[in-house]
């Protein structure tokens, strides 16, 4: 496995597209991003603490705990609990800021509650969540909700009336309409990549 300065590819461990410099096995015709390449095979994950995740290989059908698509590269596992991660899901923060609701960090819990921002309950996608103020966001909401693409809305923002405080506003509109949760998750892939 050498290091290839080529244009685009797909990494092999992760599936997503890539480019620019990454490691490259020419016989095997295999392609790894530099940071898949140095992912570790054990880990330790908080949405999981009970036993350690292991790097397994893509070998069949599976879905990400986390965000709840499908897995088609190499993921994390418990083999104890069969609970499975995307490697760059276990890159996402258990605290995080964000300006959809500035007064509090939220915390990444498994989804009890609807989200404030698209107003969709999925019982297995987990939440960010303030308790204080009983604010509910997907991971692909923290920044607008992503609305349904047949979803039309002028609006350029609206208060959300079930949190009685008034501190949490989101936006919704064409643009948002367009965003799915692969460009989200890419996102936080090209950053997980990037780091």
């Amino acid at each position: 496995m050498t290091q290839s300065p080529s244009g685009q590819y797909i990494c092999d461990l992760c599936r997503f597209m890539g480019s620019g410099l990454h490691y490259r096995c020419h016989a095997c015709d295999f392609d790894l991003h530099e940071q898949c390449a140095k992912l570790p095979e054990k880990i330790s994950f908080f949405a999981h603490p009970w036993h350690d995740l292991h790097l397994q290989p893509g070998t069949s059908s599976r879905i990400c705990d986390l965000c709840r698509d499908p897995v088609e590269g190499f993921y994390y596992r418990c083999i104890t609990c069969n609970f499975d991660v995307h490697p760059h899901c276990t890159k996402t923060q258990q605290n995080v800021y964000t300006k959809m609701h500035p007064q509090h960090s939220l915390c990444l819990v498994p989804a009890l509650n609807i989200c404030s921002a698209c107003q969709l309950f999925d019982g297995q996608i987990w939440l960010y969540r303030c308790g204080i103020c009983n604010v509910n966001l997907h991971i692909r909401c923290l920044h607008g909700p992503v609305m349904p693409k047949n979803h039309h809305n002028h609006a350029n923002s609206v208060s959300n009336n079930n949190n009685k405080n008034n501190h949490f506003w989101h936006r919704v509109g064409t643009e948002v309409a367009a965003e799915t949760t692969a460009s989200v998750l890419t996102n936080y892939l090209l950053q997980f990549l990037s780091n």
